[in-house]
């Protein structure tokens, strides 16, 4: 897998690459305060039985309420300036989160870190 994709925002080219350890643990650390602002909006229940409703009436509530920090987490994992990536159009905001998922394959990282628990677990 290449490790940089490249994108135009405002007329700006850029060049995303795959984090390294050090911005993952940045980037780790800079969701910390999510969880709580996502119960802000949501209640369990309603996390455990996402509707249409539920995400057209709390997800632009939920984005209002967490754009700062979704800004703030953009930019760590892209290295673009969080100015910049405001000053985004919706699509090239979509197109930034898609290439920084795609690079990192977030899934299959997780994954893996589950597993290490699993065997670091079962060698007590």
């Amino acid at each position: 897998m290449k490790n940089t994709k490249k994108i135009k925002i405002q007329d700006k080219n850029y060049e995303i690459t795959k984090l390294s350890i050090g911005q993952f643990a940045s980037l780790m650390l800079s969701v910390d305060n999510l969880p709580a602002k996502f119960q802000k909006v949501f209640t369990f229940d309603e996390l455990a039985n996402l509707t249409n409703e539920a995400m057209l009436t709390k997800i632009p509530k939920l984005i209002a309420e967490m754009q700062d920090d979704i800004f703030s987490l953009v930019s760590v994992a892209s290295g673009i300036e969080k100015e910049e990536i405001e000053s985004a159009d919706f699509e090239e905001f979509v197109d930034l989160i898609t290439i920084i998922l795609e690079l990192n394959n977030f899934q299959a990282v997780f994954n893996k870190l589950k597993n290490l628990g699993k065997v670091l677990q079962s060698q007590k």
